[in-house]
């Protein structure tokens, strides 16, 4: 049985998952009480590109508790609607820096397309928080029975979809675990699927499966009684990254007291969110679910240091599935 913060299961609404697509399909700027100047200008001054998400819930605590204003910088979120978006705006100077998916980041570093320096461990897997599900009356209850079948998962960004090769930190977990349990990954058909029609292609057997994370762990459970086949965030894969906070290399040498200031506050706030409150009180502004709601979700954890072994568990997993063809030494990655 997995267990949530309160220890019961409820219901996501549908409404939460329209308001995070919404969210998430527009770009946007909170300013959430500081300036709206986010450009980089020498004085600290940093402007975050960000997917709204649950994995960014010490980001929001941190500007709206002031931590970064006490730590001398002003930081700024602008919402973004892909990762393509967010390279973008690093290479353009609309962002400083960006937080997201680390294999998206790692890929655009492999491919030579960025030369990158990693800020921070943003989010990290814990039990339950990446499951396939499957209907139960749908005769999938085992990892071996997944061969055969379309599993529905998160598009990908961009890195190029590939039936062979994973294309996200979704599909990368899931194929190491599957791989553990004797299943080969080559046996499934990846699906790439929007969020809001994962439970309809489910629903329909469009797929046979679908690979997800919160909140549509919950809302597949609740609305359709599905049942977890496969813990993606397990064994080989227990907690690993899954998302990470970047600059470019060439604003982290050039602003490293900027760079210093974000880190030192960023690790205060992942510190508060150890805590459920201060997570329970920001959700429903990045994810449009209620505070009722927020106050029963599974998280995974909120690293308050950055471990470069775990980080680089990541990068060594994407060379060896085939996902980047160059490997990286995330320890050189490292800013400050």
């Amino acid at each position: 049985m997995r267990l949530t913060w309160a220890g019961v299961r409820v219901s996501i609404l549908r409404t939460v998952l329209t308001v995070v697509t919404a969210a998430a399909g527009v770009s946007g700027c909170h300013a959430l009480g500081i300036g709206a100047s986010g450009a980089a200008n020498g004085n600290g001054s940093i402007t975050v590109a960000v997917a709204p998400g649950i994995d960014n819930a010490p980001l929001q605590v941190g500007v709206q508790d002031g931590l970064f204003q006490q730590h001398g910088v002003k930081v700024t979120l602008r919402d973004y609607s892909s990762m393509g978006a967010e390279f973008q705006a690093l290479t353009s100077g609309q962002a400083q820096i960006a937080v997201g998916d680390y294999t998206d980041f790692f890929y655009e570093q492999a491919n030579g397309r960025l030369s990158l320096r990693l800020i921070a461990d943003a989010y990290d897997a814990a039990s339950s928080s990446l499951a396939i599900l499957a209907l139960p009356n749908s005769g999938i209850t085992t990892p071996q029975q997944l061969a055969g079948h379309g599993v529905a998962t998160p598009p990908a960004q961009t890195i190029p979809f590939s039936p062979a090769v994973p294309y996200n930190i979704q599909t990368l977990a899931a194929d190491e675990v599957l791989q553990n349990d004797g299943v080969s990954p080559s046996s499934v058909a990846w699906t790439p699927t929007q969020g809001t029609d994962m439970l309809a292609a489910l629903q329909s057997s469009r797929v046979g499966a679908i690979l997800v994370s919160e909140p549509y762990i919950l809302q597949a459970e609740e609305d359709l009684g599905a049942v977890e086949v496969v813990d993606a965030s397990s064994g080989v894969t227990s907690q690993l990254p899954l998302s990470g906070y970047f600059s470019l290399g060439s604003y982290a040498q050039a602003n490293p007291s900027a760079v210093q200031a974000f880190q030192a506050a960023l690790e205060q706030a992942q510190s508060v969110c150890a805590q459920r409150g201060p997570v329970q009180g920001v959700l429903p502004s990045l994810t449009g679910m209620s505070s009722s709601d927020a106050a029963q979700v599974t998280l995974g954890t909120y690293p308050t240091s950055l471990n470069v072994g775990q980080v680089q568990r990541v990068a060594t997993l994407m060379y060896d599935s085939g996902m980047i063809n160059n490997p990286i030494d995330v320890s050189t990655l490292i800013s400050g």
